[in-house]
Order: C-alpha cells, then sequence, then structure tokens
C-alpha cells in the first residue's frame, strides 16, 4: 500500500495520456540543449519506460521515506516519472508515425499504374499517328521515384495538349488524366519532403530528448532510492537499471550504468538536482562509517 494518499497520484485515473504527456514537456524538451541530455544509446523507449513504469508500485512505497530525506523537489522528480515515461512513449509513436508517412512504396505503386496505363494509350494512339512517338518516348523512363514521377507528367501534358482531338479515341478519360497528375505531384511533394527531412529528423529528434529526459529523470529517483534503501542493498530490485537486461552493477548498489562508452551524465541537469542530505548520526545513512 501507499505510504500516503499523494502515492496514488502515480497511477491516478486523472494521469496523462502519452500525448498529453509529450504536450507537456515539449516546450521543455526543446528547449534543452543537446549536450545537456544523457546518452540514450542502446535503448529502446517503450522497453525503457516499461521499465519505469513497472518499478513505479514499487517506488511508491518509500515516497515518504525519499521526501523526508530530500524534500519537494525529490518528491517533485518521484511524482514526473509517469509523465516522462508517457512522453517517451508518445515520442516514440510520433517517430514511428512520420517513418509511415514518409513510406513511398504504396504511393509509388498506384503511381506506377497510373503511368502505365497512360503509356499504354500513348503508344497506342502513337501507332495510329495521332501521337509523336519521340515525344511519348520522354514520358518512357520508370527508374526510381523522380524518374516515373517526370515521365507521368510529361505524359499527362502530352494529353492534354492534344486532348480536344484524342478524347473520342482513347479509353483514358480526364479523370484518368487528373489522377495520374495528383498522384505524381503529391508523391513528389513527400518525396522533396522526406529527402530534407522534414517529418523525419524532428521527430527523431524529438524522440532522444524525452528518452533523454527519462533517463536523467529515472537516475535521480534512483540515486534517492538508493540512499534511503542503502543498508538494506535493495535499490535495483525496487527500481532496476534501465540498462539491466545488457549490464549490472557488481556492487548491487543501485547504480544505473550503461555500456561502456554510453556515458549518461548531462553536462547542465535537465531536471532539478537534489542535494544528498548532510549524513546524521551513525547508522543514519551510507556515508556515516
Amino acid at each position: 500500500m501507499p505510504e500516503s494518499p499523494r502515492d496514488e497520484i502515480i497511477f491516478s485515473p486523472a494521469s496523462p495520456t502519452p500525448k498529453e504527456a509529450l504536450d507537456r514537456k515539449r516546450e521543455l524538451l526543446a528547449s534543452v540543449l543537446p549536450s545537456a541530455l544523457p546518452s540514450v544509446l542502446g535503448l529502446e523507449p517503450s522497453a525503457a519506460a516499461g521499465i519505469v513504469m513497472g518499478s513505479l508500485p514499487r517506488i511508491a512505497k518509500h515516497r515518504a521515506a525519499m521526501g523526508a530525506q530530500f524534500g519537494e523537489d525529490g518528491l517533485a522528480i518521484v511524482d514526473d516519472l509517469l509523465v516522462v515515461a508517457h512522453a517517451a512513449v508518445q515520442a516514440d509513436v510520433e517517430l514511428t508515425a512520420s517513418d509511415s508517412a514518409s513510406d513511398m512504396a504504396e504511393p509509388f505503386a498506384e503511381l506506377a499504374q497510373d503511368h502505365k496505363l497512360l503509356l499504354t494509350d500513348c503508344d497506342s494512339l502513337a501507332n495510329r499517328k495521332l501521337l509523336d512517338p519521340a515525344r511519348v518516348d520522354l514520358g518512357r523512363p520508370v527508374q526510381g521515384y523522380r524518374t516515373v514521377i517526370n515521365s507521368t507528367l510529361v505524359l499527362v501534358a502530352l494529353l492534354r495538349e492534344s486532348w480536344a482531338t484524342l478524347r473520342s479515341k482513347t479509353p483514358l478519360t480526364v479523370e484518368d488524366i487528373d489522377r495520374a497528375e495528383r498522384r505524381a505531384t503529391g508523391l513528389l511533394h513527400r518525396l522533396n519532403a522526406r529527402e530534407q527531412g522534414s517529418t523525419r529528423l524532428p521527430a527523431a529528434d524529438m524522440r532522444s530528448r524525452a528518452l533523454g529526459l527519462l533517463v536523467k529523470t529515472y537516475g535521480e529517483a534512483r540515486r534517492m532510492l538508493t540512499y534511503v534503501r542503502w543498508w538494506e542493498g535493495d535499490a535495483d530490485s525496487i527500481a532496476p537499471s534501465l540498462w539491466s537486461g545488457r549490464r549490472r552493477s557488481s556492487s548491487g548498489r543501485g547504480t544505473d550504468t550503461p555500456p561502456a562508452g554510453e556515458d549518461t551524465q548531462p553536462a547542465t541537469p535537465v531536471v532539478p538536482v537534489v542535494p544528498i542530505p548532510t549524513p546524521g548520526p551513525i547508522g543514519d545513512g551510507p556515508f556515516t562509517e
């Protein structure tokens, strides 16, 4: 059971959804310098958030003890864990959605069918001397996205130029031509956006920042928990390291050490740094021997 009613805030029905959580943190995350964020190499947001959220009921049992040692600043960090975990999940979802939005396979397949339809009829019209074969050939290449787009637009322009003569001599309709042009133009815009990173790069940056905030906030919570549970030595079982599936500390004293080369210490803290309180008499804490 939680030590106080405030501990129930962690899993309150009023807790923010992942989207609401990320919206709360967007301004903070956007303002943080990359150098102030801990490394997140080797971490998947969904897995890291799962470890944090799975630890919350156990952490909540020690919330009062952490508050007694670290005050309101310490409690604010604990109470923010669910928010930053949800924010990391949402940032990962938005990156996945961005990647899906930039996927060219389906729209390209549709445009390729439109191009094939136009080219087949243009070849037929050229065989009947109704179109210049040399101009039709300009719309024949199909190697690559941009080439298919350009070839389709060439055929669209050629058909429209002579449509008054051709309309009664081809099964093509104005709707067919309009659809091909619309798809070619739409795919061109998406291709430009993808190549310039206008959709994916901001989403990837936000995910990295949100995950960095989660690593920092959870790390601060584990530091406080390690202090109040020092003599029991069970901090790792209450709040496991985010890298616990890959590498564990030999001390068992609640360290959150990532794999070699993955420094998690930021140049500037993202969340308030809670000072370690001055130890009391012998037996009151881990630093009194």
